[in-house]
């Protein structure tokens, strides 16, 4: 790989972008190493990430609904998405009803019909961590009618409301990791992804076995050092062509 190789690379992508990946290193080819390393890594902890965040935030509407069927978690007759909390009605903490306003806000800016199932998909991973981890009194009753039914493989250690605190940060540490990948943010150099792997498929199989088993199926968190070695094999050979054959590469 040569100087201006690299110097090209850097030029496109940004200095600023790739400065963390070269302060983690100690030559242009580490530099890449990482960056195309941490994109490797991204890619593994999307689809746990996509599987964990569809399930929870389907788990918590739906054993809501089963536990409270005639009640409106929503407040789809709320036409106007921008109006404000208001107490005597509103089942969710102040915090919460305003991101529901801002999703509805969106979602009727883009001309879509307001229903619950686009509310969910909506709303972000931050808003379902926010219920877990709120202590505001209106869902205390809540999660001690559901959260059997949102985690119910999970074996409570202490008390529903002591454990929703402690599943809640758990959850909480894997949303700080979400983002970062989500943000195409470094997570090369996280000191706590091996912890963090553990516990969401851990959380996956707390809502749902099959889904763990499939999450588990394909992924490939244990081959990463594989994959680094492969990288750096890469781009120890020589310069591309300008005109790339069309053949697959394969790692040895």
């Amino acid at each position: 790989m040569t100087s201006d190789f690299f110097n090209n690379i850097e030029k496109t992508i940004s200095v600023n972008r790739l400065s963390t990946y070269k302060n983690h290193s100690n030559s242009n080819k580490a530099t890449l190493v990482n960056y195309v390393l941490n994109a490797k890594i991204s890619e593994n902890f999307y689809f746990l990430l996509q599987n964990l965040e569809v399930a929870l935030r389907n788990a918590i509407y739906d054993s809501f609904k089963n536990k409270y069927p005639n009640s409106d978690f929503f407040f789809l007759f709320e036409t106007n998405a921008r109006n404000r909390y208001k107490p005597r009605k509103e089942k969710h903490s102040v915090e919460c009803w305003k991101m529901i306003c801002g999703a509805k806000h969106n979602l009727t800016r883009r001309g879509i019909t307001l229903n619950d199932g686009k509310i969910i998909a909506e709303l972000n991973f931050g808003f379902w961590t926010k219920i877990l981890l709120s202590t505001d009194n209106k869902y205390t009753n809540m999660w001690r009618k559901i959260f059997p039914l949102v985690f119910p493989n999970y074996v409570v250690q202490n008390s529903i409301d002591a454990d929703r605190v402690v599943v809640g940060n758990v959850i909480d540490n894997i949303r700080d990791l979400r983002n970062r990948v989500f943000h195409y943010e470094p997570v090369f150099n996280q000191s706590n992804l091996t912890q963090v792997h553990t516990d969401i498929i851990n959380v996956l199989g707390w809502i749902d076995k099959d889904l763990q088993s499939l999450s588990v199926m394909f992924d490939e968190f244990s081959f990463i050092q594989k994959e680094k070695n492969f990288i750096q094999n890469q781009l120890s050979k020589k310069d591309l062509p300008r005109k790339l054959k069309k053949k697959k590469f394969k790692k040895n």
